[in-house]
């Protein structure tokens, strides 16, 4: 099973929300333990209807990079085949710090798409779709969300 890894532009949305939205990600500075997600004390509608975390996560500008089995990377150690190298480089490179797209973020993944060799199992979208969304947000703070 593979997931989504999309860049978001953080815009429309707080810190607290990705605090809250990532509080059941294990690895993410957010994790809230096991037992003691407050996602789950949720109906199912303040989760995910009109109005939650989610919703307006998803309702971010965003652009797909492409698919990634990060489960499956930390259960077997192969990292090279269940994560792109375009995939992780760009999630290491945003991390969860909330970057801003400038020209040397640009530069950087310009790089990452220079240097990555294509990927056996997974897709990988094109640096003609990423870059052009990068640049007609430069200035704004991204971050990743794998889907």
């Amino acid at each position: 099973m593979a997931a989504d890894l999309h860049i978001h532009i953080y815009e429309g949305i707080t810190e607290a929300d990705l605090a809250d939205f990532n509080s059941n990600v294990i690895g993410s500075k957010w994790f809230a333990g096991f037992g003691l997600i407050p996602r789950g004390k949720r109906t199912y509608e303040e989760q995910f209807g009109p109005g939650s975390v989610h919703q307006r996560i998803t309702d971010t500008p965003n652009v797909w990079v492409g698919e990634v089995s990060w489960l499956k990377a930390k259960l077997t150690g192969d990292n090279e085949s269940f994560i792109p190298d375009v995939v992780g480089k760009i999630n290491e490179l945003i991390g969860e710090d909330l970057p801003v797209i400038d020209d040397d973020f640009l530069d950087k993944v310009r790089a990452i798409y220079a240097a990555a060799k294509e990927h056996e199992h997974y897709g990988v979208a094109a640096e003609k779709d990423v870059l052009p969304f990068l640049e007609a947000n430069k200035g704004k703070q991204v971050f990743t969300i794998s889907w």
